[in-house]
């Protein structure tokens, strides 16, 4: 982990002429690179392991204009520029279950917020991040409407193994469990759980599957995430 730390340092320190930004998720990154395509921008957690195991503090990082997370998962001093997105708006959705980027409408709320920190850090910038956020905005809209004219007419239903993405269901009207030890699958049912999952059990069962990259680590582009999601469950 050192090794890594050392490299961000450098990296940060020659990258005076951009802002440098640091996402804990991977969803967070392809977000704020909507908003801030130029800007010189580092994840730290690829997968759910790491963001759950490694503890990283701000002081680790030299030269960094902004730092973006969730929660609590990097511990961040009060002289730093920060967006910490389980506060304000979205403190309840958060509450309720992380995972709030699930929901490509709870997306554009982070954008939001994310922006107006652009906007704060990096002024003469201002209208530029602006009309990214509107760009961002109308693409997952429109990615919105289409997949819920789609999804109505559709009878599905979910049970969701790793309780990843139910603010997606919720969104959208879908039905579905959350799956404990007393869950009853039957055929029907759409099995919903993070690619890395690995049960012999659920590996043998012969319900359609939906193997969902919930950090993003193999995307570079929000959209996509979303896209790949719906065709998943559409087809």
């Amino acid at each position: 982990m050192k090794k890594i730390i050392v490299v961000f340092i450098l990296v940060l320190t020659i990258s005076a002429f951009s802002l440098n930004i640091i996402t804990s998720i991977k969803p967070l990154e392809l977000i704020t690179r909507e908003l801030a395509p130029n800007s010189i921008i580092y994840n730290i957690y690829n997968t759910y392991d790491t963001f759950k195991n490694l503890k990283i503090e701000s002081k680790d990082f030299k030269n960094t204009d902004l730092i973006i997370i969730l929660n609590d998962e990097i511990e961040i001093n009060s002289a730093v520029n920060k967006v910490v997105l389980s506060e304000g708006v979205l403190f309840y959705p958060y509450k309720e279950n992380p995972f709030i980027w699930s929901d490509p409408l709870y997306s554009i709320v982070i954008a939001y917020k994310i922006e107006k920190k652009l906007e704060n850090i990096d002024p003469d910038n201002a209208s530029k991040y602006r009309d990214n956020l509107l760009n961002f905005t109308q693409k997952i809209i429109d990615l919105s409407d289409a997949f819920s004219k789609e999804i109505q007419n559709k009878k599905i239903s979910i049970i969701d193994i790793n309780n990843i993405f139910i603010h997606f269901y919720e969104r959208y009207g879908i039905d579905y469990k959350v799956y404990n030890k007393n869950t009853t699958i039957t055929n029907d049912k759409i099995l919903i759980s993070n690619y890395d999952y690995k049960n012999p059990i659920y590996k043998n069962l012969k319900n359609k599957k939906v193997m969902v990259d919930i950090f993003a680590s193999k995307y570079n582009n929000i959209i996509n995430f979303y896209k790949s999601i719906i065709e998943n469950l559409l087809n």
